[in-house]
């Protein structure tokens, strides 16, 4: 035998909700058991947190110039170290240069950025298949002329 399934109101969903805030919270029985440090497995083993030896600590900040503009927020430092190994360059470095005009919280931000990522990809694509593709575009070219 089915039986129907009992349509919800409002009125049942507020009456509902509220008997279950007034419930206590119901917890596992182990709830709480390692609020006393001395009662956590790792007690022996734990220790304050301390740089690794042989490391500069604080991090010393790199000397230079980014390679990249930071973003449009004059405020926000740089991180102590930054890269200075690609510059931007072509017109992929053009697209983020614009796309570091705006701050990254702006859509048309990361949208610059994907574009400049797209431009960069064709035209390493490009370069690849320039020497490749340049001799016969020189003979259509000459077989062209060479028929008029």
């Amino acid at each position: 035998m089915e039986s129907t399934p009992e349509l919800s109101t409002p009125e049942i969903i507020q009456k509902r909700s509220g008997y279950q805030s007034m419930q206590p919270v119901k917890r596992p029985e182990y709830w709480g058991v390692d609020l006393d440090p001395s009662r956590r497995p790792g007690v022996p083993m734990e220790r304050d947190p301390q740089p690794w030896p042989n490391t500069r600590f604080p991090p010393e900040r790199q000397p230079g110039v980014p390679a990249a503009p930071m973003h449009g927020r004059p405020n926000k430092e740089l991180p102590p170290v930054f890269g200075t190994s690609t510059p931007l360059k072509g017109v992929s470095g053009a697209v983020r240069k614009l796309a570091y005009s705006y701050p990254d919280h702006y859509p048309s931000h990361w949208l610059l950025m994907m574009l400049g990522d797209r431009v960069d990809s064709w035209g390493t694509r490009a370069r690849r298949a320039l020497p490749v593709l340049l001799p016969f575009a020189v003979l259509g070219y000459l077989g062209a002329r060479g028929r008029r």
